[in-house]
């Protein structure tokens, strides 16, 4: 073969390898498939999961609105079975944000009386955000509070401001206390915090709030009324609330975190603390972004609810405190209320009416 020959095959084999740009082409190419795969397989999934979660059209009454006016007045805060949200600002987000349906307001009249409320200092003014995601003004929350406290002096509200982004904390409670007024809080005055709030009853506390920071999330301080929470009392001994939570456990499947998840929980709240007030965080969390908390608390809602009935004959009862839940309904909150009567919390004056009411939305 003469040398133009073996020139011209060399030159065909150099031809016949992929450039560069038709690598990366391929791989792009690749990439974008398989997230098309991916979305065909897994959008029909959420979007059923979706379907199972919808925003709460039941209107409550009395007896959701003012609950605790049905509860006795020597109750002790840390025993009442208590409904909480969890992430409560996050109605108004994405898909793979959002955590509520309903205002802080809407929340509060279904009987929420514990919000988890985080809150960043953002380029559109102080709103609640979820990891990236900037949702609604606190401004609005704050208005919902105010509003609700003035007209409901029967009950008691806890306020765990959670997370803060961009030193936000000195605006948020200038701005809290300008809104609902320092008359209204609870002031941590005692060398003892925790027995203080463990001596508490109901009948103590109605028209007041409870205002609670972690000392993992700020570092701010010089306000009377501001108390701890954590989850790590052995680190915080002096908090007030332990909200015990592991992302790790809190992304099982429904099946396993209902059945092994939440009892573990429990047991080390009764085992290793059993002091203050407990939050059960009963959402599931969404590791990979994908699915949403809608989907995972779509999955997770029907066996969570039959928990929460099953606690009225449980060894956890009396553990049993705050109950946190995504995207709450009348349904949700009256489960967690209804548990104060296996305690004996209810008004014997009031018990048979408020069974009643309470029935309807179970």
């Amino acid at each position: 073969m003469g040398k133009n020959a073996l020139d011209k095959t060399a030159n065909d084999k150099r031809n016949l390898r992929p450039t560069k740009k038709q690598i990366v082409l391929l791989i792009v190419g690749a990439f974008l498939a398989t997230i098309v795969i991916g979305v065909i397989i897994l959008a029909p999934v959420i979007v059923m999961g979706n379907k199972v979660i919808k925003e709460d059209t039941v209107q409550p009454d009395v007896y959701l609105t003012e609950w605790m006016s049905f509860i006795s007045d020597d109750a002790p805060i840390r025993n009442i079975a208590i409904p909480g949200s969890h992430d409560s600002g996050c109605y108004d987000m994405p898909y793979y944000a959002a955590t509520q349906d309903l205002t802080i307001g809407e929340q509060l009249a279904r009987g929420v009386r514990y919000f988890d409320i985080r809150i960043n200092n953002s380029s559109d003014g102080y709103v609640v955000y979820h990891g990236p995601v900037n949702g609604v003004s606190y401004d609005g929350i704050l208005d919902d509070i105010a509003a609700f406290v003035n007209a409901h002096p029967s009950e008691f509200l806890i306020l765990d401001f959670s997370h803060f982004k961009n030193d936000s904390e000195a605006e948020v409670f200038a701005r809290f206390e300008q809104a609902v007024g320092v008359e209204r809080l609870l002031v941590n005055d005692t060398e003892d915090p925790v027995a203080y709030v463990d001596s508490l009853t109901l009948g103590d506390v109605r028209g007041k709030i409870l205002v609670l920071v972690d000392r993992d999330e700020t570092n701010f301080g010089g306000k009377d009324y501001l108390f701890e929470r954590t989850g790590d009392k052995d680190e915080y001994p002096d908090s007030v609330l332990t909200s015990l939570y592991e992302k790790y456990y809190n992304a099982k499947p429904a099946k396993q975190f209902v059945e092994k998840v939440v009892p573990m929980y429990f047991e080390q709240f009764a085992t290793e603390i059993n002091e203050g007030l407990f939050v059960l965080q009963a959402q599931l969390t969404d590791m990979a972004f994908v699915f949403g908390p809608r989907y995972r608390e779509g999955v997770l809602v029907d066996m969570m609810n039959d928990f929460v009935r099953s606690l009225a004959d449980s060894e956890y009862l009396a553990f049993t405190n705050i109950i946190m839940r995504d995207f709450v309904t009348c349904e949700k909150c009256a489960l967690t209320v209804n548990l104060n009567f296996a305690k004996g919390y209810a008004n014997p004056d009031t018990a048979d009416e408020f069974a009643a009411g309470i029935a309807e939305y179970i």
